[in-house]
């Protein structure tokens, strides 16, 4: 997510500080000579780098119950990912791996990997308001969607995503609205195939790590719902890091 996740997301501990005017004012330039497609591969691939390592939380709240979780993470590129989660110390040791279209699970407790079948795509992840398709398509808005800049101003740019005919997504519509100074989603809504509104996603808490501007909180909120969120918190992420050869493989998730 927006590299969980994110892509796809997080209180900050890593070095942050405000952007230059002269950074501001070259960012706005550029912005002014992208495409809606430009724009958002640019900002959506700045949260990757080409690879990253990182600590999370994850605040799932429901009507009938709420739980935290810690995990830590790393990325390479768009493709690969892996999450473990760290605490509460019953889960400990439970892992996602995503490689390309593919996602596996790892249950410690039972020694069990488990890849998920194309039908189980739409289920939740981690017990959240994220889905297991959401980790597969979520960082590939770019590819999947025809956009188009709808309005702009000097605080905001607002893109709409049309699905691409021959995009295998679960969206009728999609509307992206960024920061053109920080080149950061502010946040995105997503429609149904009848035009309805039923979730977004707000961005909030920007922080400068390694020369890019990150929100450092992303909340999921599906509005048939409105009482409900899923919110994740960054609490340390770093860039372009070195992985160890073999770490986005099944073998890696028992060793984690």
């Amino acid at each position: 997510m927006y590299k969980f996740l994110l892509a796809f997301f997080i209180v900050v501990t890593s070095t942050t500080g405000a952007a230059e005017p002269s950074q501001v004012q070259a960012v706005s330039s550029l912005t002014q000579e992208l495409s809606a497609k430009e724009l958002v591969t640019k900002i959506e691939t700045q949260y990757q780098g080409k690879t990253s390592h990182g600590r999370t939380k994850m605040l799932i709240k429901t009507r009938h119950w709420q739980r935290t979780l810690e995990m830590e993470s790393w990325s390479e590129g768009r493709d690969k990912f892996l999450t473990r989660i760290l605490a509460p110390s019953k889960e400990r040791g439970t892992c996602t791996l995503k490689v390309d279209d593919n996602i596996w699970n790892y249950l410690p407790r039972i020694d069990r990997m488990i890849k998920i079948p194309s039908s189980l795509m739409g289920e939740s992840w981690m017990g959240s308001h994220l889905t297991n398709d959401d980790l597969v398509k979520e960082n590939k808005i770019d590819q999947l969607y025809k956009l188009a800049i709808i309005a702009s101003s000097t605080e905001r740019i607002t893109i709409e995503g049309i699905p691409l005919p021959q995009a295998a997504v679960v969206w009728g519509k999609i509307i992206y609205v960024v920061d053109p100074q920080k080149l950061i989603p502010i946040y995105i809504d997503y429609f149904d195939e009848e035009g309805v509104k039923v979730r977004t996603i707000n961005f909030s808490e920007p922080a400068l790590i390694d020369q890019r501007w990150i929100p450092k909180v992303m909340r999921i909120i599906p509005l048939e719902k409105p009482e409900e969120f899923t919110e994740m918190q960054y609490i340390e992420i770093e860039f372009d890091v070195s992985l160890s050869d073999g770490l986005f493989s099944l073998k890696s998730l028992r060793n984690r």
